[in-house]
């Protein structure tokens, strides 16, 4: 048997969280593993409203392990993502639906498509395999695709997802969709007591674009007025960690959820030339207007990428 670590990137949401505690159940199926899930820090609000509600258990924080100890990458595949001695390890399974950035000493199993939630693609490796969902699972699963589709909003979403969310409505019986994601994300807004590190770390990403060291967060809320009436408060924060982390460019937008927009702060006249560039549009008291640019992945990323190539 071999005992395997299943974790997720850094800074976890609920598509890595639950995709993890997921592919642990999938791995332990095929008998020749013993597979935990692991979080590599605190978990939001809306993942840990999930778990509550599932009855689940909330993983342990690890960030290392020791040589030698095998593991499984979930919902990312970039070294600077993942644990701190990653060089160290022993990676067994990669299971991601993002850009590739990733190499290894020696061969591993990979399973990356282009779909908008790694819940999809586990999805279909329990279908392959033969292996039951469970309606524990399913929800699991269900809850999702729905947080990383924004409820199909989001320009990351595919057919596919759609297709996978209505067989595991079968499943969990959950047919009212948008009644079972609104609480969730609700729990994702409630942002009153949290400080503002916690605010705009909530849900980050740094990035290597072409030698510049990007850090792009994103807040997703029904309440997009609660970040914006704390931008001077969030402005004195990314001024902190552009310095601290020797950052080339920082960005965080707030995504309102209902109204499907994407307003942005930007930090300062560098950063603001590139936003003006890349998005053609105007930045006005460190405010910008991305309109409909829902998803980082597919929406943002990419457009800087070739900006700074």
């Amino acid at each position: 048997m071999i005992d395997i670590k299943v974790v997720w990137h850094k800074i976890p949401d609920t598509d890595c969280t639950l995709a993890a505690i997921i592919l642990a159940d999938y791995l332990n199926k095929k008998w020749i593993y013993i597979a935990t899930p692991y979080i590599q820090w605190k978990l939001n609000k809306e993942t840990e409203y999930l778990l509550e509600k599932l009855s689940i258990n909330t993983p342990e924080i690890q960030t290392s392990f020791p040589a030698g100890t095998f593991v499984a990458l979930v919902d990312h595949n970039e070294a600077f993502q993942t644990l701190d001695n990653l060089s160290e390890l022993e990676v067994e399974y990669v299971v991601d639906h993002h850009k590739i950035d990733f190499s290894t000493s020696a061969p591993t199993n990979i399973r990356m498509e282009k779909i908008c939630s790694t819940c999809s693609v586990l999805y279909k490796m329990y279908k392959e395999s033969g292996y039951e969902i469970t309606k524990e699972i399913g929800t699991m699963m269900l809850a999702w695709i729905l947080s990383d589709s924004l409820l199909f909003k989001s320009a990351t979403t595919t057919k596919e997802d759609v297709l996978i969310a209505e067989e595991l409505k079968k499943i969990t019986w959950i047919t009212d969709l948008e009644g079972f994601a609104m609480p969730m994300f609700e729990a994702k807004s409630d942002l009153w007591d949290i400080s503002i590190e916690d605010l705009i770390k909530y849900d980050y990403k740094v990035f290597d674009f072409n030698w510049v060291k990007a850090w792009i967060g994103t807040l997703e809320t029904t309440n997009p007025g609660y970040g914006l009436w704390r931008k001077e408060e969030i402005l004195v924060w990314m001024k902190k960690m552009k310095k601290d982390d020797q950052l080339d460019f920082i960005l965080v937008s707030i995504v309102d959820i209902i109204w499907e927009k994407n307003t942005s702060i930007v930090l300062d006249w560098e950063d603001s030339k590139v936003v003006e560039s890349v998005f053609w549009a105007k930045v006005e008291n460190n405010l910008v207007d991305l309109k409909r640019r829902l998803s980082r992945k597919k929406q943002i990323v990419p457009d800087l990428i070739d900006f700074f190539k």
